[in-house]
């Protein structure tokens, strides 16, 4: 198998984008090289590259003699996700001052997660530091999974979503940030059964991830 110019990249954000999507590997999952490289048609060294770079982001875990795998999650991991999440896009719109107003429409052509992501990337960037902006990227791709499995739990979700961008085109800091602050107290009461959709296990389940 011969690697092309910009293999590498490629590579890397399918295997990304394969990592986020909901039907992707369970938390605690080991990732099969030869199976990657077959389906992205690229050969080990480059899928091992981005694996790497993706461990780096904490998307994945390298443990020796193990090689790389799915996260294991916990509800603490979980619920210290959340809590990062939550201080880093306060911070944000705290700094952002007046300067919070943002358009209140959604990218078109895309869901309620895309919608929502979106807008905490965006206050991020009128957080006007680009700490913060790489900051909560990485807790975006981290938590998104979560908010794939947030989808079946919260049928308010697209409202929820609305109901932030609509301050954040307000331009109302305060009422912003106390929003958000209420959002992820709602989605802390939802750890436990967000750990255990993620992990495949039903609410009758009697098996429980380890914390």
């Amino acid at each position: 198998m011969i690697d092309r110019p910009g293999t590498g990249e490629r590579v890397y954000l399918s295997i990304k984008t394969f990592l986020l999507s909901e039907s992707a590997l369970r938390p605690g999952e080991r990732i099969d090289v030869p199976a990657l490289s077959r389906r992205f048609g690229a050969s080990a060294t480059p899928v091992r590259a981005a694996l790497h770079r993706l461990v780096g982001e904490r998307l994945l875990t390298a443990l020796p003699g193990e090689g790389f795998l799915v996260p294991r999650l916990t509800e603490p991991d979980l619920s210290d996700l959340y809590q990062w999440n939550v201080a880093l896009l306060v911070n944000a719109a705290r700094s952002a001052g007046g300067e919070t107003a943002i358009s209140p429409d959604a990218p078109e052509g895309d869901g309620p997660i895309t919608a929502l992501e979106d807008l905490f990337a965006r206050l991020a960037a009128r957080s006007g530091n680009v700490e913060v902006e790489w900051a909560v990227a990485g807790a975006s791709d981290r938590l998104h999974r979560s908010r794939c499995a947030e989808l079946e739990l919260v049928p308010e979700f697209q409202d929820e979503t609305r109901e932030l961008r609509g301050l954040a085109a307000a331009g109302s800091s305060t009422a912003l940030r106390q929003a958000l602050v209420a959002y992820h107290r709602r989605r802390l009461r939802l750890v436990p059964a967000i750990v255990r959709s993620l992990h495949g296990l039903s609410d009758r389940d009697p098996r429980r991830p380890a914390e």
